[in-house]
């Protein structure tokens, strides 16, 4: 290797280690039309759906106040899930909020009847505050950014070897009251 080129990667290695780590990990790990495909297909598996929603299915996309890349992907899984349109033969509907407190998280799920949360990016230092908001609520909590299924959110999609791949936090999923079957579960990673 030449000196030039060991310069090169050791500036690119320095570099990536005084970026701070949730700084990488902030940007949504699937594009949103698979994110929206996903959840819209995976949501009537839980045994719970029938007797939670009833009419139409409403998201609730939490963003960080005052961030730009937050805002961006609400907007797109926003437009990601008018295009999907329904959950089964069950419109879909879709309101947003900035995330601010988990008390007044819980205040708009009911408020909004709300079935899923879904965790834009921004949002990794309030993943256990709204893990607890959520606790017991029947609310499949959804993240756009997949590591944070392993901090609490209950389901996340990223793309490995070009291939969408949904990953699910069981103790959390039973914690919400979400109860996925084994077929959809051994599709998942899980953790």
């Amino acid at each position: 290797m030449t000196l030039h080129r060991r310069a090169f990667v050791l500036g690119l290695l320095v570099a990536a280690a005084i970026v701070p780590c949730d700084v990488l990990a902030e940007t949504a790990t699937a594009p949103f039309a698979v994110q929206a495909e996903i959840v819209a297909r995976i949501l009537p598996y839980d045994r719970g759906f029938s007797e939670r929603v009833k009419g139409q299915v409403s998201f609730l996309l939490l963003t960080r106040a005052g961030d730009a890349d937050s805002a961006s992907a609400a907007h797109q899984m926003r437009r990601a899930l008018q295009d999907v349109g329904k959950v089964r033969d069950r419109p879909i509907r879709v309101d947003g909020i900035d995330y601010s407190s988990a008390p007044e998280l819980t205040a708009a799920c009911r408020a909004r009847d709300v079935n899923v949360v879904y965790l834009s990016s921004g949002l990794a230092k309030d993943i256990a505050a709204i893990r607890g908001a959520l606790s017991d609520s029947g609310i499949l909590s959804f993240a756009a950014v997949e590591p944070y299924v392993a901090q609490g959110a209950v389901l996340g999609v990223d793309v490995a070897n070009g291939k969408p791949r949904m990953s699910i936090n069981l103790a959390q999923a039973r914690a919400q009251r979400i109860d996925f079957p084994a077929s959809i579960l051994k599709l998942a990673r899980i953790y």
